[in-house]
């Protein structure tokens, strides 16, 4: 009985590793997932007739492919890639000014989109739940796919989120705490639903995007209409024990700093976010309750053109943004130091404002002998990678959860019976 147990966790495993390598690399010839995965030709031909019979894969067209030895001229070879009808994921994107949703096929391809512009922050938190469940059946409908045929939902969120429970502990998106989202769309919807950070499934896009770069150790800081970080340790998003780690934003900077939309005082992102630059520019208080309502772009494109002009009041609150972002900064590195910390966010679009008080304060905050490790860069990556992110994540589970097991081909013939 043990030996039957371990040759079906080996066959797991060798599933998900091709399947892996399908999802970074997209379509290869047997032999090019032979050097990816380290799995023997026999294995590779095995494993592959499998999933292709299971539905899970396909055989694509033949393409060129290099010969070991360089004197060889390549040879054309049959390709195979994930098959885009295996499975759907809704990706949902939940803001301050909105429900953001997108329905994906079993290679990442966005099929669908829609967005809902609601006031989040005043919705009744014991039929929000319901909401997004709403929105995912209006998104469906739309598309003309049936609910049975998603395979698994992923829901982002600003603030703190609970995926064990799938709770929204706190987010600025919301007046109340603790606002349970998935149980609500799973009992509704009947397909299983995740919770994550937004900055998190940035995090997972940045990956799936360019793994040789990013995928030892990285963190992925979000400046714009807050401050959030997604941390690589190993190849893997850190999410820690509830999934609520890495909360660079809410990292005290200053105690009794100005106030943060979080309740507490001199959080990160109390000095680096839109409303905080805003804050800064116009005098106000630094105990003056912040704006729970999102920034336009056209008030923050303003306050840079005004700082650029030379006025002392804008670039002084880049300046602040700068000196607490670095200091930030330097703690992380003093920790952890990162191969790769990647700035991205709309709030990026002013790094010539905030750069020069950054790398003060990085200077001054961490020892040279560990900042020259590490490579800080600018991404200009835009909150459409959260989607992205959510969508690989979802994804994943699917791969793990279903057809690592083998039992797609079960459901995808019932499916197909009934269609």
């Amino acid at each position: 009985m043990r030996e039957k147990a371990d040759s079906d966790l080996v066959r797991r495993q060798n599933r998900l590793l091709l399947l892996e390598a399908l999802r970074q690399h997209g379509p290869l010839a047997r032999v090019e997932l032979g050097r990816h995965t380290g799995l023997s030709p026999a294995s590779i031909t095995s494993i592959s007739s499998q999933l292709i019979g299971d539905g899970i894969l396909q055989e694509m067209g033949e393409q060129q492919v290099q010969a070991d030895a360089p004197q060889r001229r390549g040879r054309p070879l049959t390709q195979i890639d994930i098959n885009p009808k295996s499975a759907h994921v809704v990706a949902v994107k939940v803001s301050i000014d909105g429900i953001e949703l997108a329905l994906a096929d079993g290679r990442g391809t966005i099929l669908a989109r829609r967005m809902s512009r609601t006031s989040t922050y005043d919705s009744d938190p014991k039929a929000f739940g319901q909401r997004v469940a709403e929105e995912i059946t209006a998104l469906l409908a739309k598309s003309r796919t049936q609910a049975r045929r998603v395979a698994r939902i992923g829901i982002a969120v600003q603030g703190v989120a609970d995926s064990q429970t799938g709770t929204v502990v706190w987010s600025p998106a919301f007046r109340t705490r603790n606002i349970g989202v998935s149980a609500a769309v799973e009992a509704q919807l009947g397909i299983p639903c995740t919770l994550a950070n937004d900055a998190n499934m940035i995090a997972e896009g940045l990956i799936s995007t360019d793994r040789a770069r990013y995928g030892s150790s990285a963190a992925v800081v979000f400046l714009g209409y807050g401050v959030g970080m997604g941390l690589i340790l190993n190849g893997q998003v850190y999410h820690g024990p509830t999934g609520a780690a890495a909360e660079f934003g809410h990292m005290n900077h200053l105690p009794g700093g100005p106030l943060c939309r979080c309740g507490r005082r001199g959080c990160v992102e109390a000095y680096v976010a839109d409303y905080s630059l805003l804050r800064w520019a116009s005098g106000e208080a630094a105990t003056q309750p912040p704006s729970f309502n999102a920034i336009p772009e056209a008030t923050m494109l303003a306050l840079e053109a005004a700082a650029h002009r030379g006025d002392e009041t804008a670039s002084g609150a880049y300046a602040k943004a700068g000196e607490a972002l670095g200091f930030g900064l330097a703690r992380l590195i003093a920790i952890l130091t990162p191969s790769h910390i990647v700035l991205t966010g709309p709030g990026t679009r002013a790094m010539g404002l905030i750069e020069p008080a950054m790398r003060r304060a990085l200077e001054e905050g961490v020892v040279d002998e560990l900042r020259r490790n590490v490579e800080i860069e600018v991404v200009p990556i835009d909150t459409d990678m959260i989607i992205k992110g959510t969508i690989d994540r979802a994804l994943r589970h699917v791969d793990r959860e279903i057809f690592a097991h083998g039992t797609f081909a079960r459901r995808g013939r019932e499916l197909e019976k009934t269609a």
